[in-house]
């Protein structure tokens, strides 16, 4: 399973851009609720903005175990060193996001005084985590406090990462005229190398 290969594996492709569609979203969903007064409309937001961040969770353990099984395409050479090690610190940047949003997320409404329950696309009931959600009044509040705001940083952190990425993958793509952008599109043909 761990061949050397010319293009992530088609599973990895999928996840890839299933979590990134369904990041991007969950972030439009949330500023949609810090512009909505209290209400059903912003309860319903918030339970499809919890729905999203776990569905986020469960694809990116899936996605996590399937790249421990199946090694990557080698970055080009020509790359410097210090670019092949911000590439690998941009992927484990994305996995600290992709893991720790929803985790905070769950986090925040497991701590959260309003008690209000999740229920995964208007179906699926989804628990608290016992340990935080039994937890002492002011110690909950406490525990919100304090995921809200790393909730609230690594959204900041996402764009940040998100710029980067996509700045590196149109550089690969236009100017260095390598592979790397075509090792994760779904379709598409592999560049002509540059002439040097």
């Amino acid at each position: 399973m761990k061949q050397a290969r010319d293009r992530f594996t088609t599973p990895a492709i999928i996840l890839h851009w299933a979590i990134a569609a369904l990041l991007l979203y969950n972030i439009w969903l949330g500023w949609q609720y810090g512009d909505l007064k209290p209400g059903l409309k912003q309860f319903q937001i918030l339970q499809l903005h919890k729905s999203i961040g776990i569905t986020v969770l469960a694809l990116s353990l899936l996605r996590f175990a399937w790249r421990l099984a199946n090694r990557p395409p080698a970055l080009p050479a020509h790359m410097p060193k210090w670019e092949k090690l911000a590439a690998t610190a941009t992927h484990w940047g994305f996995y600290a996001i992709m893991l720790g949003l929803p985790i905070s997320g769950w986090i925040m409404v497991s701590a959260s005084a309003t008690n209000l329950p999740t229920l995964l696309f208007k179906t699926i009931p989804w628990p608290h985590l016992g340990p935080i959600h039994d937890l002492a009044p002011e110690m909950r509040k406490s525990v919100e406090g304090a995921s809200t705001e790393v909730h609230h940083l690594l959204v900041k952190f996402t764009y940040a990462l998100f710029v980067l990425h996509v700045a590196a993958a149109l550089k690969h793509h236009f100017v260095n005229r390598d592979a790397v952008l075509w090792h994760m599109l779904p379709l598409g043909r592999k560049p002509v190398p540059k002439e040097t």
